[in-house]
């Protein structure tokens, strides 16, 4: 599966468009789906662990910023393969991460892929309030940008999804557990 995300510059400039806003909660889990492997790179003198997990999110509106008439009002996003790799062979290190997603509401259908960050804080000074350090066990802040498939509105298939997520594990382990968070987005639907 291929999304082409609309995130050049020339197409945001170039081609007539409609946004719309998503703003969600997030609640659900992140659970371990394959064993966790550990890799050594001699010439480099360093180990990376890899792990696969699968995120299940309940997605819940988040008024007033998000439209009591979103297209997309909640659902479940469910990733099987969000697959990360950390320095020092560590849960506990920065990493980074990605997966895809489908994203299912009542009759609608958004796939696409998450990719980001994992155990970096960065809500640090110079921002007001610094309420992270650099280093953040725990958080998996990053990207998303998916395809609408199925829709009620047969004018939204074929629009876009894009934003960011931010998102936390309330116990941070190498398993995983239950995790919440934010997303915050953009419909692009190309006017024609």
């Amino acid at each position: 599966m291929h999304v082409a995300c609309p995130d050049d510059p020339r197409f945001i400039r170039d081609e007539r468009m409609c946004l719309s806003v998503i703003s969600k909660t997030v609640k659900g889990a992140l659970r371990l789906a394959a064993e966790p492997e550990e890799e050594v790179c001699e010439e480099r003198r360093c180990k990376t662990l890899k792990t696969v997990h699968t995120l299940t999110l309940d997605v819940g509106p988040n008024p007033p910023c998000d439209p009591e008439d979103s297209p997309i009002p909640g659902g479940r996003l469910l990733s099987r393969d969000l697959t990360s790799a950390f320095i020092d062979a560590d849960p506990a290190q920065r990493g980074f991460h990605a997966g895809h997603f489908r994203w299912t509401d009542a009759g609608v259908l958004v796939s696409g892929t998450l990719s980001g960050i994992t155990n970096a804080g960065t809500h640090r000074d110079p921002f007001e309030p610094a309420c992270q350090e650099c280093y953040a066990p725990g958080f998996l802040e990053g990207r998303f940008c998916g395809v609408i498939r199925k829709a009620r509105d047969e004018a939204l298939i074929g629009c876009n999804v894009i934003g960011i997520y931010k998102l936390r594990l309330r116990e941070p382990s190498q398993e995983g557990g239950p995790v919440y968070g934010v997303m915050e987005g953009v419909i692009v639907c190309g006017c024609d």
